[in-house]
């Protein structure tokens, strides 16, 4: 009796995530933001933007969609672009 309290649990919460269609206007506006500022090519791009506000919204778009798999890969590239410019702004490339 209690695995199938846990099962309906389970599918109760699959159930609410929205499809993955709904998805891709956040995906996309996420990614125009990101990227553009990323890739502006001026030094510091981020530094008068919250990274932790981007990599919430990508989080939460993870947490309430059903992704496919080439969305999350979307997402991680997304996180990865806000890390590496985090990196490119670091200490060692001030000291170089």
């Amino acid at each position: 009796m209690g695995k199938s309290k846990v099962l309906q649990v389970a599918r109760t919460a699959q159930a609410a995530l929205k499809p993955a269609r709904m998805a891709d206007a956040q995906l996309d506006h996420l990614e125009h933001m990101i990227r553009s500022l990323a890739l502006s090519g001026a030094p510091g791009t981020f530094a008068y933007l919250d990274r932790g506000y981007w990599k919430k919204r990508l989080a939460a778009l993870g947490d309430e969609s059903d992704l496919v798999s080439t969305q999350r890969a979307r997402v991680l590239r997304l996180l990865d672009l806000l890390a590496q410019d985090h990196a490119d702004a670091g200490p060692n490339k001030a000291a170089a």
